[in-house]
């Protein structure tokens, strides 16, 4: 089997969501409507049928920005040039960056201030090939994802162990119980192509399949080949006590707990929304950006297959306080920065929709942060912006 990749500069994007500077509310404001749902028992889950309008309105956020790091060529400490792949805030506000291009974890304080670097490139202890998404153990432990490894510090930066992974993952999540949580890639298997939710535990042994879900392939060419209409998995923690999954699809999330298990399901009454022949055409002239082929002698571009329609989101992100970001997926034919998410609780209800006009980094406890790239240079800032209305925001209802 051969893979090929087309490989870009990118973002990766970690844990919450930026929003569009000057708006001034919380949400429509007026008498709380009543939740016009339905609630089910399914296989002994608790499943949320939710309606197709949020019970609170639109959600509008307050922002003040009030730190910027990095953008600084003259200080190594504060310049990013490739890119940042991840972003992490503990529970004291201390700021852990992965900067990608020098393969390090840069380590500053609640103020903007630098502390440390944890982690160098290299093959040794604490050293990095890839390093990306940064997690925090029942321990306090810092654990850097950097594929197919996880490298854990103590909070001081003293490195502690490796521990390889034995299947690749993308999205790794960490819960009590010392168990990481992951997506498989779709590969060819019996049955076809699937993604699936893996969990391990901190030894890399695969422990259980928590789910899986056929993915759309070429079945006359055994062609994987990845586009922007293509449904896949996508994996957020909550707590360590629990996470959050669901395929595109369908619009379903699931709640798990530590162990694996499901115990929510939350859906809403959401029309699906069929591709166009202007889409398809403009998604075959991008081409695909990835996929797996059977033999050297094919082509991905000939192995492009269409769901019945277009999937329903993009990213599921968490924020920190117990809500639920559906990140939607809009027409590939919209230039617009514009995105549009839906809000639950961990309770399964729809509680918001929030128009936003460009993606974060991360989310929690009242600040979000952006990746702002320097389209000249490359090279990019964290921006924190508090936001000022965050005690407003309902987690439930």
């Amino acid at each position: 089997m051969t893979i090929h990749l087309k490989i870009g500069i990118t973002i990766i994007v970690s844990l919450g969501f930026v929003l569009l500077i000057g708006w001034t509310s919380v949400t429509n404001q007026g008498p709380q409507p009543s939740w016009q749902g339905k609630i089910v028992t399914d296989k002994n889950i608790r499943v949320v049928n939710n309606p197709a309008e949020p019970l609170f309105g639109e959600l509008i956020l307050q922002l003040e920005q009030d730190l910027s790091i990095g953008g600084n060529e003259n200080d190594d400490n504060y310049y990013f040039p490739k890119g940042v792949r991840g972003l992490s805030v503990d529970d004291e506000g201390n700021i852990y960056v992965t900067d990608g291009g020098n393969r390090r974890i840069q380590k500053y304080d609640k103020t903007g201030k630098y502390v440390q670097t944890i982690g160098r490139g290299g093959q040794g202890p604490g050293e990095y090939q890839s390093p990306s998404r940064i997690l925090f153990d029942e321990e306090g432990s810092l654990c850097v994802y950097d594929s197919p490894a996880i490298h854990f510090f103590h909070k001081d930066g003293t490195f502690i162990k490796k521990v390889v992974l034995k299947i690749f993952i993308n999205d790794p999540v960490i819960t009590t119980g010392r168990f990481v949580y992951g997506i498989t890639p779709a590969s060819f298997r019996p049955g076809g192509p699937k993604e699936s939710i893996a969990k391990m535990d901190l030894e890399g042994t695969l422990a259980q399949t928590v789910a899986e879900f056929q993915v759309e392939y070429d079945v006359n060419r055994n062609i994987i080949a990845w586009h922007g209409y293509s449904n896949h998995l996508s994996l957020s923690p909550i707590s360590l006590k629990s996470f959050c999954y669901g395929y595109s699809a369908e619009y379903k999330i699931y709640l798990a707990d530590s162990e694996g298990k499901t115990i929510l399901i939350m859906t809403k009454d959401e029309k699906p929304k069929s591709i166009t022949s202007e889409e398809k055409a403009a998604i075959r002239k991008v081409g695909p950006w990835g996929g797996y082929l059977r033999s050297g002698n094919q082509n991905l571009e000939e192995g492009i297959v269409f769901p019945p329609q277009r999937p329903y989101f993009t990213l599921l992100r968490t924020d920190g306080a117990g809500r639920i970001y559906v990140e939607r997926r809009k027409s590939i034919l919209d230039k617009s920065s514009e995105m549009l998410y839906d809000i639950f609780c961990t309770d399964g209800y729809y509680l918001y929709k929030m128009q936003l006009g460009f993606r974060p980094i991360f989310m929690k406890a009242g600040f979000i942060y952006e990746v702002r790239e320097n389209k000249e240079t490359g090279d990019v800032k964290i921006i924190r912006y508090k936001i000022k209305n965050w005690e407003q925001i309902k987690v439930g209802i």
